[in-house]
């Protein structure tokens, strides 16, 4: 199986990893600070932590007892969004509004160390049947980190979101970097502006233009901290080809130039 679409991964040496892939850090046992785009957790196993696609990942300070693994998978292999309504894990495990990490006891030790332990041996026996088997043991895993999550944060609204505003999801995602203005989106999805920002707002208490400027700013931010790109070209990326419209932009939505911002990191 093509190791970019689903692998397990025995070590947690990430230093500002980032890649398109989901992750499911199993921390068995020991002891780790564990930092996800700008947010730090110290976490003690057996934990299971999430991380979305494009999330900055580092793990430091890691004492000698720590142990586990993690799954790795991408939308290719398993789309988080079109199966929403089996496993709830968009708006549960890889919720941005909870805590992304979940403690376990004893039971659910047990049941996560079997899926996982399951996948890993199913990776090493290549059939016809891997891909929908590994399929069917990620999906259980995600569904019972649900369960689990749901129990020790409270509930959350799984009511599944209209059409209108999956699809502006979707597409957001896959044009943000090239498209910033409402009347886009509007026009893709054969609605109004108007129209299309009262569903939104509705349903995710923000509007189109608000959702916008998050997915660039956190972009920005992620960029600015791994160095790899001037300012210059990191405005370029995100779809801005004035540069001092970049800083502007990012100025007022930070109150810090990207310059300043970088120097704080």
């Amino acid at each position: 199986m093509d190791p970019s679409y689903f692998r397990i991964e025995t070590d947690f040496d990430y230093t500002d990893s980032r890649d398109k892939v989901f992750r499911i850090l199993y921390i068995e046992s020991g002891r780790a600070t564990f930092k996800i785009d700008f947010s730090t957790y110290e976490l003690v196993g057996p934990t299971l932590l999430f991380v979305s696609e494009n999330q900055l990942l580092s793990v430091e300070d890691k004492n000698d007892k720590l142990l586990g693994k993690t799954v790795c998978f991408s939308n290719d292999f398993f789309c988080i969004k079109l199966n929403r309504s089996e496993t709830f894990c968009d708006a549960v495990i890889f919720n941005t509004t909870k805590p992304p990490y979940i403690p376990l006891e004893a039971s659910e030790l047990r049941r996560v160390d079997y899926l996982i332990t399951a996948m890993n041996n199913e990776l090493e026996e290549a059939n016809e049947f891997q891909e929908e088997i590994i399929i069917s043991q990620l999906k259980t895993l995600l569904l019972s980190s649900s369960k689990v999550k749901l129990k020790q944060y409270g509930e959350v609204d799984l009511s599944v979101l209209s059409p209108i505003v999956t699809d502006f999801q979707n597409l957001l995602d896959k044009e943000y970097e090239r498209q910033h203005n409402v009347q886009f989106y509007a026009d893709e999805l054969n609605i109004s502006p108007k129209g299309l920002n009262k569903a939104v707002k509705k349903e995710l208490g923000r509007t189109v233009s608000d959702l916008i400027k998050e997915k660039l700013i956190v972009e920005a931010k992620r960029e600015l901290y791994i160095k790899e790109l001037s300012i210059k070209e990191i405005g370029f990326k995100l779809g801005f080809e004035d540069p001092a419209y970049f800083s502007r932009f990012f100025r007022k939505e930070t109150s810090h130039s990207p310059k300043e911002y970088a120097e704080l990191l």
